[in-house]
């Protein structure tokens, strides 16, 4: 299977359909050119033209019974390599997509730009099915040195690691961003902190979806009671989500209420 190009159908002997990437292997490559055009015609009918219309037509039939089924805000994972349909359909449904940086959604561009976000999105520098931020910065160096001038605007060399203050910056772009939802992996805020950084970020990945024998593992390497009394952790988050206008009701105003209220119940009991 690792090195063939077309797939018998096993119902009629003498039909075939083309395997997915078939332009990864050798038996392709050793193809005169004439073969390799006409296999990749084929290839791209059947995987991104032929098969539009009923998978548009069975997610229109699907997914609204799944939508009125819960009153929980449903999210596409829309990210990667998707059919033509896919986006249209979301749009007709109201079904909000994913934003991660690093996999835009836009052929043209290699990083997504926070700023530009709809507002039927759900922004995240990272997520459970790729490296966290600070995994991923170590182990592209290029791509590393592209986001650094491109995103961040410095022509400086990056530094090596996802340290506090750029950790600071990538997540104010998201929360700052106009996606309905911002939504950061404990791994990425835990990143606001060197204190936190002991951890090799290799080994903050939560699942590797190209490894069928990798199992979720991960556990986070501090106590939640530690991070509930670090004031200064807390603080540089409450201050990037007050800044950003996310807050409802806005912090100043809901923590003046609590104080009235705090101060009503003092009296009533005296």
């Amino acid at each position: 299977m690792q090195n063939i190009v077309l797939i018998r159908d096993p119902e009629h002997d003498k039909s075939f359909y083309p395997r997915f990437n078939l332009e990864d292997t050798s038996s392709f490559r050793d193809l005169d050119d004439h073969s390799k055009n006409v296999l990749k015609r084929l290839y791209y009918d059947y995987y991104f033209h032929r098969q539009d219309k009923l998978w548009q037509k069975n997610a229109l039939k699907t997914l609204p019974a799944l939508l009125n089924s819960s009153d929980m805000l449903a999210c596409g994972e829309d990210l990667g390599l998707i059919p033509a349909c896919v986006h249209p359909v979301m749009q007709e449904l109201g079904l909000i997509g994913l934003r991660i940086q690093r996999m835009p959604s836009e052929p043209d561009l290699e990083f997504g730009i926070p700023s530009q976000y709809s507002y039927m999105t759900v922004c995240a520098p990272s997520c459970h099915d790729c490296s966290t931020l600070r995994a991923w910065w170590e182990e592209d160096e290029e791509r590393r040195h592209r986001f650094f001038k491109s995103v961040i605007g410095s022509d400086d060399l990056p530094p090596s690691q996802c340290v506090p203050d750029l950790a600071h910056l990538i997540i104010r772009q998201h929360i700052e961003s106009p996606s309905m939802w911002a939504i950061f992996p404990l791994q990425d805020l835990l990143a606001l902190k060197e204190e936190y950084m002991t951890r090799p970020a290799t080994e903050e990945t939560i699942n590797d979806p190209t490894n069928p024998k990798h199992y979720w593992r991960y556990r986070v390497h501090v106590t939640m009671e530690s991070l509930i009394k670090d004031k200064e952790l807390k603080t540089t988050i409450k201050d990037l989500i007050q800044g950003s206008g996310r807050s409802y009701p806005h912090i100043g105003e809901a923590e003046r209420q609590l104080s009235r209220e705090t101060a009503a119940l003092a009296l009533g009991k005296q």
